[in-house]
């Protein structure tokens, strides 16, 4: 959601965009309202005052809805881990969840979406190939003047 806000909020410093399994705001529409409550309640208890930084979900997803749009024709990829991972709350599975967000995170990008990674949640540590040319692929884009 921060490379996205970024890209809103500064579309003459974004060239282009690589998401690797990140989170997106669409996650709390395909979530349960159950696992989202569950979810969000779970980010809230790990902030114990240590000065660990705790993301605001619900705040984040306010922010990046009420951005302006994005720039057009930001060439843009999006990894999505392919070995199911769980969130682990609200009961059932949060994985066909977290695979409809990134659908539709890749589809509001209009991203390449990358959803062969032979990988789970940790991408960049498992497959660091696939985000170093998912990065080359933006790179050259921009360089070639393409968009999409």
């Amino acid at each position: 959601m921060t490379a996205s806000l970024f890209a809103r909020t500064e579309p003459a410093r974004t060239a282009g965009i690589v998401t690797v399994d990140g989170a997106s705001p669409y996650l709390e529409d395909t979530l349960t309202p159950a696992q989202w409550s569950a979810w969000t309640d779970r980010i809230r208890a790990g902030d114990r005052g240590e000065g660990l930084e705790a993301p605001d979900y619900p705040a984040a997803v306010r922010e990046v809805r009420a951005a302006p749009a994005l720039p057009r024709g930001l060439p843009a990829v999006v990894l999505t881990s392919d070995h199911p991972w769980d969130l682990a709350v609200g009961g059932g599975s949060t994985w066909p969840a977290w695979l409809a967000a990134q659908q539709r995170l890749a589809a509001e990008l209009h991203a390449r979406h990358i959803t062969d990674t032979d990988s789970g949640h940790g991408i960049a540590v498992e497959q660091p190939r696939l985000v170093t040319d998912a990065v080359r692929d933006v790179v050259e884009r921009v360089r070639a003047g393409q968009g999409r």
